[in-house]
C-alpha cells in the first residue's frame, strides 16, 4: 500500500510540474528533467539493466513444462517490479532478447512482454538476434547461418525496434550513453563501419563521462571460471582494436555487458579488482533472465559518481554486498 501511495504521489508531482511547464511554454526538455528530479528529491538518473532475457524461455535448457512456467512467471515479475519503481528513467537490455533463433513467434512474445513496461526502453542485439538459421538441427540446437541471413535478421531487429541505426547514443544528464551492435562471424564482434563510428563518437565526447552497452564483455574482466570465458567467442571483438581505443578515451567509465550469463554468486560478478579493464574502465556483468530466480543491476548516475546495485527479484531485496561505487573524478580510496 505504501509503495502504491508513494507512486501516485510522485505521479501527481509530475503532473503538477508538467502543468507549470506547459503554462510557461519556454522551458526545454533538459530543464524539465531537472525539475522532475528535484521534485522527487533525487539527484541521479537510474537505468535498470536486463541481461539476456531469452524470451519466452530457452526450451532446450528447460524442457519441462513446469520449469518453463516458473521461469515465465519470474520474468513477468521482473517487469512488475520495475513498473513499481518510480525513480527509473530507462531500462536497457544488453542483447539476446529472443529465445534462440530470432523467428517471428519469438518476436511476437517480445512485443507482448515489453508492451507491459511503463518506462523508456533501450535495446541492443546479441548473437541470438542474427547468427542462426530459422530452422534448428533435429536435436533442436541452432545452426550458424550465412552472412545473407545475418544481414536480414539484423535489419529486422532494427526495424522491429524502430531504430535509425543499430548503434546509437543517448544522453542522461551529464552522461553520454553508447549502444553497440554485435554483427560479425564471432558472436560478440563489431564491424569496421561501426568501429569507425565509435572512434569518431568518442572523440567528439571526450569531456562527458561515458557508458558503453554491448552484448559481449571486455577481455579478462571475469575469472576463468569455465573454458569459455575470456575467449574470442565470449568477449567484445576485435580486442586488438578496442583495447587502444578505450585506452585513448578515459571518459569511458563503464562497459555494460551480458552474453556470459555470469551469476551473481560467481566470485567475479561484482569484484572491481577483476572487472577493471584498464585505468579508467570497468565491466558491469549482467546475468541472464532465463532463471527461476532473477537478479538485475541498476545504474545510479550521480553528477560525481556512479553507483551500481544488484536487486534480487525473488527475495525482493538489494544484495548490498554487491554494491559498487565508481567516482567520476579523482582517484578511488
Amino acid at each position: 500500500m505504501w509503495r502504491e501511495k508513494g507512486r501516485w504521489t510522485m505521479l501527481s508531482r509530475r503532473s503538477f510540474i508538467r502543468s507549470i511547464l506547459v503554462g510557461l511554454g519556454a522551458i526545454c526538455a533538459g530543464d524539465w528533467e531537472k525539475l522532475v528530479k528535484a521534485a522527487e528529491g533525487r539527484a541521479y538518473y537510474r537505468v535498470v539493466v536486463l541481461g539476456d532475457p531469452h524470451l519466452p524461455v530457452r526450451i532446450l535448457h528447460h524442457p519441462h513444462k513446469a520449469d518453463q512456467e516458473k521461469i515465465l512467471a519470474a520474468k513477468n515479475a521482473v517487469i512488475d517490479d520495475i513498473n513499481s519503481w518510480p525513480d527509473v528513467d530507462a531500462v536497457a537490455v544488453v542483447g539476446d532478447l529472443v529465445e534462440q533463433r530470432a523467428v517471428p513467434k519469438e518476436y511476437a512474445y517480445i512485443r507482448k512482454f515489453f508492451g507491459r513496461l511503463k518506462h523508456k526502453l533501450w535495446v541492443i542485439n546479441g548473437n541470438h538476434e542474427f547468427l542462426y538459421r530459422d530452422q534448428p538441427r533435429p536435436d533442436g540446437k541452432p545452426v550458424v547461418a550465412d552472412p545473407a541471413v545475418w544481414k536480414r535478421k539484423l535489419e529486422y531487429f532494427r526495424t522491429f525496434w524502430q531504430l535509425p541505426k543499430r548503434w546509437y547514443t543517448k544522453e542522461a544528464g551529464p552522461y553520454h550513453l553508447i549502444f553497440l551492435s554485435a554483427e560479425g562471424a564471432l558472436p560478440t564482434e563489431m564491424g569496421d563501419e561501426q568501429l569507425d563510428w565509435l572512434t569518431k563518437d568518442l572523440a567528439a565526447h571526450r569531456q562527458q563521462p561515458t557508458l558503453i552497452f554491448f552484448h559481449g564483455p571486455l577481455y579478462n574482466t571475469l575469472l576463468n571460471y569455465n573454458d569459455k570465458v575470456n575467449k574470442e567467442r565470449t568477449i567484445a571483438m576485435p580486442e586488438k582494436r578496442l583495447h587502444p581505443l578505450l585506452d585513448a578515451n578515459p571518459q569511458v567509465k563503464l562497459w555494460i555487458s551480458g552474453h556470459t550469463h555470469t551469476p551473481c554468486r560467481n566470485a567475479s560478478f561484482a569484484a572491481k579488482g577483476i572487472n577493471r579493464y584498464n585505468e579508467n574502465t570497468y565491466d558491469i556483468h549482467n546475468d541472464c533472465m532465463d532463471r527461476k530466480k532473477i537478479v538485475t543491476n541498476s545504474l545510479f548516475l550521480y553528477p560525481d559518481r556512479i553507483v551500481v546495485r544488484t536487486y534480487d527479484h525473488h527475495n525482493a531485496c538489494w544484495l548490498t554486498g554487491l554494491d559498487r561505487e565508481f567516482p567520476l573524478y579523482g582517484t578511488e580510496s
